[in-house]
């Protein structure tokens, strides 16, 4: 099997694996920013410092979800683009749909703008602003739990390919693609260069979507190193396959010589540490003006959006955006179905559970505050719990017309503490003790509830 085809097999297996919820398995629940794995929480280090730059704080449960997968990507460098990320997967698969088949080599260039914007974005907005707007997250988001107008992002990324940007959004833009080859200078698993074997066909080099310019000046003899020690190198394994001789292989190298992976890689470009030039100044102002541009249409449907009932265990609506990492996985868990997920008609809060009494309350299974790797849900006692609170319309309400009706009463999973009948007949809020579940406000008979939720201002 091709490194390709066996690339492919584990692209498309994280992708059913992530579906299993939709059949309601719940062995692996969440997305590539945190998920839980047979038990195992594993969340995305971007993703981690994203949130504690928001929230000013971080819970144990986030750091030691954070270490396995920050300690395999210091191995293995920036292979998650090539293996995991689902958005590499599409972008392959339209750059080989197009109508003039003939590769154009990729300008090897990784621009840095977007990491360092993200995370004093997050910290200034308070906001993980990537994992709000990330298209490997909206597209998981899509496939379980439904679209919504967000996915106009993928459209766009599909479009720069298209137009012949190739890995435009991965190279000009993708935060974590920054990330990861950050990391991925300190990788030890590189690819090795046979001299012996090699005929110089240059096939390797023009087969190379990302460290292309690297591989070129070992296999033309430009330089004398033998392994190919490029930042960007995604391991993919196309330089082996298309290889006619085997001159090139995986190796494990521990020493990496005088030279840096970043000295080695001459002609990648657009580094953290390169002069600036009047065209990346440019590019640098158009980065900060698209993000000012999206920052301010965000907050405008923010301001404006509606105003939501969160899962038990959420703190103020403030705390509760800056927390949570848009994971999914309390929206997966809840056996009710009762969570739903914002999207971009809810401004900052897209990609956050919430959920609507009259449609589907929550039972207060409390389920979904132990899946949360971040705090934005804190496991309470139920309660402690503190959603809303019921409040009864006299002038709708059966019991106040005159006729007997206890379905608020009878179906209250704090009866006798959150509600109790006055004269056995009038419904009676306890307002300490009720949780605005929305229980009351769902059993209603009356086509308008007479007993609504409203959101608590304590």
């Amino acid at each position: 099997m091709k490194w390709k085809e066996f690339r492919r097999f584990v692209q498309v297996g994280i992708i059913l694996l992530f579906m299993l919820p939709l059949f309601g398995a719940t062995a692996v629940i969440g997305n590539l920013s945190s998920s839980s794995i047979w038990g195992i929480v594993l969340t995305d280090p971007l993703a981690t410092l994203e949130v504690v730059a928001a929230s000013k704080g971080v819970t144990v449960t986030l750091i030691l979800s954070t270490v396995p997968v920050l300690l395999m990507y210091l191995v293995v460098g920036k292979a998650f683009c090539a293996w995991i990320c689902p958005i590499g997967l599409i972008v392959e698969a339209v750059s080989s749909l197009r109508v003039n088949n003939k590769r154009v080599k990729v300008t090897q260039n990784q621009y840095y703008y977007a990491l360092p914007l993200i995370l004093v974005g997050s910290l200034l907005v308070s906001i993980p602003l990537f994992q709000m707007v990330s298209p490997m997250n909206i597209l998981f988001r899509s496939l379980v739990v439904g679209l919504g107008i967000e996915v106009f992002i993928l459209i766009v990324i599909v479009c720069l390919e298209v137009a012949g940007y190739r890995r435009g959004w991965c190279r000009l833009v993708c935060p974590l693609g920054n990330f990861y080859a950050i990391l991925g200078r300190f990788s030890p698993l590189t690819v090795k260069f046979d001299d012996r074997k090699c005929v110089k066909c240059r096939t390797c080099f023009n087969n190379c979507d990302h460290c292309c310019g690297a591989l070129e000046e070992i296999v033309l003899g430009q330089d004398a190193q033998q392994y190919v020690n490029s930042a960007l190198c995604t391991k993919c394994g196309q330089c082996l396959d298309v290889c006619p001789t085997k001159a090139l292989c995986f190796t494990w190298k521990i020493g990496r010589g005088s030279k840096s992976a970043i000295d080695t890689n001459r002609t990648e470009g657009k580094r953290l540490g390169v002069k600036l030039s009047r065209r990346k100044l440019l590019q640098a102002s158009g980065v900060f003006m698209a993000t000012g541009t999206l920052y301010a249409g965000i907050n405008l449907v923010g301001t404006h959006g509606p105003k939501v009932f969160r899962p038990p265990g959420a703190g103020p609506e403030e705390e509760f955006l800056a927390r949570c990492i848009r994971c999914g996985k309390c929206i997966q868990i809840c056996p009710e179905k009762t969570l739903l997920i914002a999207h971009a008609d809810q401004g900052f809060a897209l990609g956050t559970p919430y959920f609507r009494p009259r449609e589907q309350p929550c039972s207060l299974c409390m389920e979904c505050p132990p899946v949360c790797p971040s705090g934005a849900l804190e496991i309470i006692d139920v309660h402690d719990v503190k959603i809303g609170t019921a409040v009864v319309n006299e002038k709708l309400c059966y019991a106040h017309q005159g006729d007997i009706c206890r379905s608020c009463y009878n179906n209250c999973p704090l009866i006798d503490e959150a509600i109790y009948m006055e004269e056995f007949q009038y419904p009676v809020i306890v307002t300490d003790k009720c949780t605005g579940c929305g229980i009351c406000e769902y059993v209603c008979v009356m086509e308008e509830p007479a007993i609504k939720i409203e959101f608590y201002n304590g």
